[in-house]
């Protein structure tokens, strides 16, 4: 089939004359299947520029309403958060911004004005928590001399002042040092300079190994591109050598990430889902086995919350999310009561052997209405208005128990959903919505998975989304997108448990950088009491082991 470079001819035609054609060429000779194709490619040609021109369908929803949804899209749009995250922040104007009216129609509670908070912009001090720190004295004064300006008055001390001065360096600071020697000329013996304690005994310290860590699974710098660059500063670090000393803080690292699997299979909630990742040794075991069942690669995530601390886990390899999740929950106690478990509907993402209570996200479900809403526009975004105002209840919830939250959702949410699930289900009914076109899948998408999605009226502490984990992953799919992939099953491993240390950091507000340096200057100690050594506990076991020194 040859393609021509040049623009088809636009030809306009009536309504009638378009109905003639499509008469004439069913009354005409033409074998049924290339009839058919005909009708087809008229009917195309007719919709096509009045679904573009009226509707201002994007281009991605008109591939997704002629071809389906393809392959699973990852990227996630612009969408409703329950909290701001730390880190790459999505939010939805139409989902937070519902009218009062609808609210008030609903019998939802008023809300309170919020008011702006004032500032010029800039950071204090105080937000500079890792800082070096210098004491300016004054000369010639102290506290109890006489005022410089003769008044009689005595000086005593105030507060200080403080400024800041951020000066930039080098990823890598490289220090030479000049060892004098002496040599003797009669027997030759050699005397060379002391070398200080300061020196240490490393090429590299823990400090460089540590940031390197960071800038490959958090900033996603690739190998080659940090070789490039230090290479320009003077300083040459070559991909091979990364990847060793990256090694070296990923075994320091395995020390604890056996305990934080532990605390994570034991929480209250698991949110788990799949990202793709590309895995080059296993790509070319596939090829040299074709035969092969099982030729996917995940990247799995699974936050664990508990009312103390959330932890996230990041596996990378050949199994999904639902397989992962059944070797994490195989380190659960025996007597700890079912796991709330949030995912989307895909059967994948569910363990095999352990029973969960399973919610569903509300979010998935909200996104297949938004992608439409310009070529349906009154269905989806009556559809919206609701989901709004149940995520405009769990906003207003933030503060209240567990319990509390579900009596509230029970009060305000559980009227409005289902009057959203009388609507959608009337839309089908009635046939006002085709079941097997975009909206109507997104329809049944909802009905058919309605108790998994509606959890949080029935169960405490059932969240709405997946969208905190949707949000973690964001951190592998950065890396997917600039170093590509990894090159060995070994390497992925360490880059999933370094990954999970890093944003289990992130989460808790610990320093990543202080943490890493602290797994590698105390491995020994490590091994034998892991549990002290974990992120939000580690300053207190260091304090206490130099107060003991």
């Amino acid at each position: 089939m040859s393609h021509s470079n040049e623009l088809p001819k636009v030809v306009d035609k009536s309504q009638a004359d378009i109905d003639a054609a499509i008469a004439a060429i069913k009354a005409s000779t033409i074998d049924g299947g290339t009839k058919d194709f005909a009708i087809s490619c008229i009917k195309l040609a007719v919709w096509l520029p009045k679904a573009l021109m009226e509707h201002k369908i994007t281009l991605s929803n008109l591939r997704k309403l002629i071809f389906g949804h393809g392959r699973r899209n990852k990227k996630k749009p612009k969408n409703v958060e329950q909290s701001k995250p730390k880190d790459d922040v999505n939010n939805n104007d139409d989902v937070g911004k519902s009218s009062d009216k609808t609210l008030d129609e609903n019998n939802a509670p008023a809300t309170t004005n919020k008011i702006a908070k004032s500032g010029h912009g800039r950071l204090p001090h105080s937000a500079y928590t890792n800082a070096i720190e210098h004491q300016l004295s004054i000369t010639g004064y102290k506290a109890g001399d006489a005022c410089p300006t003769h008044c009689g008055g005595k000086l005593y001390c105030i507060d200080p002042g403080v400024i800041v001065r951020i000066k930039g360096q080098n990823l890598a600071t490289v220090h030479k040092y000049w060892i004098e020697k002496l040599r003797c000329a009669s027997c030759s013996y050699i005397v060379l300079a002391d070398i200080p304690r300061y020196v240490g005994s490393e090429k590299y310290d823990a400090a460089f190994k540590a940031i390197l860590a960071l800038q490959k699974y958090y900033v996603a710098v690739p190998f080659h591109r940090q070789d490039y660059f230090q290479s320009l500063l003077g300083a040459p670090l070559s991909a091979s050598t990364q990847w060793e000393l990256i090694e070296e803080v990923g075994g320091a690292a395995l020390l604890v990430f056996p305990t934080l699997e532990r605390m994570a299979a034991n929480g209250e909630i698991a949110h788990n889902d799949d990202t793709n990742v590309k895995i080059t040794d296993v790509i070319r075991h596939n090829r040299t086995h074709p035969d092969k069942e099982r030729t996917g690669m995940f990247t799995t995530g699974i936050l664990s919350r508990t009312d103390q601390r959330d932890i996230a886990i990041f596996y990378n390899g050949t199994m999904h999310a639902g397989e992962n999740m059944e070797k994490l929950l195989k380190k659960r106690d025996v007597q700890a009561k079912e796991i709330i478990q949030m995912c989307d509907a895909l059967s994948r993402n569910i363990p095999a052997s352990f029973k969960t209570i399973l919610c569903n996200c509300l979010s998935h479900g909200f996104r297949k209405f938004n992608d439409l809403k310009e070529f349906y526009p009154e269905p989806c975004i009556r559809v919206i208005e609701r989901i709004a105002i149940v995520y405009k209840n769990d906003e207003l919830a933030i503060g209240l128990t567990k319990q509390q939250r579900l009596e509230h959702h029970q009060k305000h949410s559980a009227a409005i959903m289902n009057q959203l699930h009388e609507y959608i289900t009337h839309q089908l009914d009635s046939k006002q919505v085709e079941s097997n076109d975009a909206l109507g899948k997104a329809i049944r998408y909802m009905l058919k998975h309605w108790h998994a999605l509606t959890q949080f009226l029935r169960v405490v502490g059932a969240p709405l989304d997946n969208n905190i984990l949707e949000r973690a992953l964001k951190i592998p799919i950065r890396g997917r997108r600039t170093w590509l992939f990894y090159k060995t099953e070994y390497g992925a491993m360490i880059g999933g448990v370094l990954t999970s240390i890093i944003y289990i950091c992130a989460l808790s507000g610990i320093n990543p950088l202080n943490y890493l340096i602290a797994l590698q200057e105390n491995k020994s100690r490590i091994v034998k009491e892991p549990e002290r050594w974990l992120p939000w506990c580690y300053q207190d076991t260091l304090l206490s082991s130099s107060l003991a020194a």
